[in-house]
């Protein structure tokens, strides 16, 4: 039924189109990681398929694999199941689009995005802004308090709160965003060496770090329903 759709869709018109998904299906060997061979006939039944909607795999940066089952390295199955297609028009109109296998989370399938305008990473720095989700701690009176306990003037205490609640911010709930950071970047790297190379310590280790991933999304989903309240 996807098929016979999808070349009602391309034979109706010649507009810039794209589509997107999980298809279940394989265009070669290395497109796989365990368990028997891609099925050849299946694979150049898929290729034709798309060919005759004029439609071309626009590649991918990130992981091999885009699914997995989870298993341990005897079992262990991987394959590149989710993917973009584009024709030749959408393509011309957007030349810079870039698709990424980002870290697999708490799916067996990694989220796939397509960037239409990737950006530099340059960024400036951002201007001071006071942050709503600050009045859940405890500790910030305080530290609003001793800003001013010199009786210092204006200007001077409210250096002195920015540098002082910059620090604070950092150490207390920047924490939980440079751990994700940090976790992601390592799943992000067991995944990349799963798809190559993968062995049990690491089927083990990207378990935990799922786990520590879960547990701090947690954290961050309090904080940022605190600031919703707020606001």
């Amino acid at each position: 039924m996807l098929w016979e759709y999808l070349s009602v869709v391309a034979n109706i018109h010649n507009l810039p189109w794209v589509i997107a998904g999980d298809f279940n299906e394989l265009l070669s060997n290395d497109e796989k990681f365990g368990s028997r061979p891609v099925n050849l006939s299946r694979a150049l039944s898929f290729k034709e398929r798309m060919d005759a909607c004029n439609m071309a795999d626009l590649g991918f940066q990130g992981p091999r694999f885009t699914w997995s089952n989870d298993h341990g390295v005897s079992s262990l199955i991987q394959e590149r199941l989710d993917r973009f297609f584009a024709n030749p028009d959408w393509c011309m109109l957007y030349l810079e689009a870039q698709v990424s296998h980002l870290t697999r989370c708490s799916s067996d399938h990694c989220p796939v995005l397509l960037d239409l305008h990737p950006q530099s990473n340059f960024r400036l720095d951002r201007p001071f802004r006071f942050q709503n989700f600050w009045l859940s701690d405890n500790s910030f009176p305080d530290l609003v308090r001793n800003a001013w306990a010199n009786h210092a003037g204006l200007y001077d205490s409210l250096n002195k709160f920015t540098s002082e609640v910059k620090f604070w911010n950092r150490e207390l709930f920047g924490n939980i965003f440079a751990k994700k950071k940090r976790i992601l970047a390592c799943l992000s790297g067991i995944q990349r060496t799963m798809a190559v190379r993968p062995t049990s310590f690491l089927v083990n280790l990207e378990k935990e770090l799922q786990l520590e991933l879960n547990s701090i999304l947690n954290q961050e989903e309090e904080l940022w329903a605190f600031k919703s309240r707020i606001n």
